[in-house]
């Protein structure tokens, strides 16, 4: 019977709550960030300038610190590797609402100097938003300068913008783009 209950390890009820943080935490911050901030720091982050490794990196801090916290006054090793492997997965689970969520609205708090590049307007699109009648509406363009700061992709325009391109159909088009704060290229306008 000893041997029993040796086997077994014991962790308060609060533990697995505790593991959960990864997630909820940058899911929290993100309704907060929408219900205060909205849309008043830009966030339409180019092609090629994303915040993964910012997100990657938030998210590892993330889960460690909730795995610290919820093996705190835990003495069994086995806890502690268990708690270790839920946190990373869902550390991972988390990664994009940091990288898509959280990252992008920090990122345009402060921005540099802005910087106009010519783009060849390649095609748009409409894409419809998940569980919405409501349509996204794309441009695919390439920088006609190699060197520039921002790269070809599809970038997320205004319904006016795409409307306005698709009757005038341009060869190439504006825009102003600026560095944000954790050094991502933020689009600030199309012309």
């Amino acid at each position: 019977m000893s041997r029993k209950q040796a086997s077994r390890v014991s962790v308060p009820p609060s533990f697995f709550p505790k593991l959960m943080l990864p997630f909820f935490l940058p899911a929290i911050l993100t309704f907060v960030l929408m219900f205060t901030v909205g849309e008043s720091w830009p966030r339409n982050i180019a092609p090629g300038s994303g915040l993964k490794l910012w997100g990657f990196g938030a998210t590892a801090v993330t889960a460690l610190l909730a795995w610290r916290y919820a093996i705190r006054g835990i003495a069994d090793p086995r806890a502690h590797k268990m708690a270790a492997a839920v946190c990373g997965v869902v550390g991972l689970m988390g990664w994009p609402i940091w990288s898509i969520g959280i990252l992008p609205s920090i990122n345009g708090v402060s921005l540099g100097p802005a910087e106009t590049v010519r783009m060849t307007l390649e095609r748009t699109e409409t894409s419809q938003e998940s569980r919405r009648r409501r349509l996204n509406h794309w441009a695919y363009l390439a920088p006609a300068n190699p060197d520039a700061p921002v790269g070809a992709g599809r970038y997320f325009i205004a319904e006016d913008v795409h409307d306005d391109w698709n009757s005038r159909r341009p060869g190439s088009v504006s825009l102003t783009t600026a560095e944000g704060l954790l050094g991502a290229q933020v689009v600030t306008a199309f012309e």
